[in-house]
């Protein structure tokens, strides 16, 4: 799992940098090595002007194909990459889960005749 760190109109500190990476870290490292590479962008929408314009998105590409994408945007950007992990760490579940339920449907389990799913919610 790659991890790429990028800063646009902000500046950013090593230790702020490496809270980042473990953040995404302890969010995504669950789905091991369906993950190829994490982008994360931090932007300072507004400059000196404030406002809520502290702006994160992070970008996630699967193995062997497909991409996920999931931004926030806040006063603070400690509070913008901790949503925009939250969001992107549900979409990749969300996402591998729909994979996973498409497969199974595609190939099913073969069930032995006479056998019953009664009582199981099946």
């Amino acid at each position: 799992m790659q991890l790429n760190i990028q800063a646009r109109n902000a500046e950013i500190s090593r230790t702020f940098e490496e809270w980042i990476e473990r953040r995404l870290w302890f969010a995504l490292s669950k789905f091991g090595g369906r993950i190829g590479r994490i982008t994360a962008s931090l932007e300072d929408i507004n400059g000196p002007r404030g406002g809520m314009d502290q702006r994160c998105r992070v970008e996630v590409r699967l193995v062997p194909s497909g991409k996920i994408e999931a931004e926030a945007t806040d006063i603070d950007a400690v509070l913008a990459v901790s949503r925009a992990t939250n969001r992107i760490a549900r979409r990749v579940r969300d996402t591998l889960e729909r994979e996973r339920t498409k497969r199974r449907r595609k190939y099913p389990i073969p069930r032995e005749k006479g056998h019953s799913d009664e009582g199981y919610g099946l």
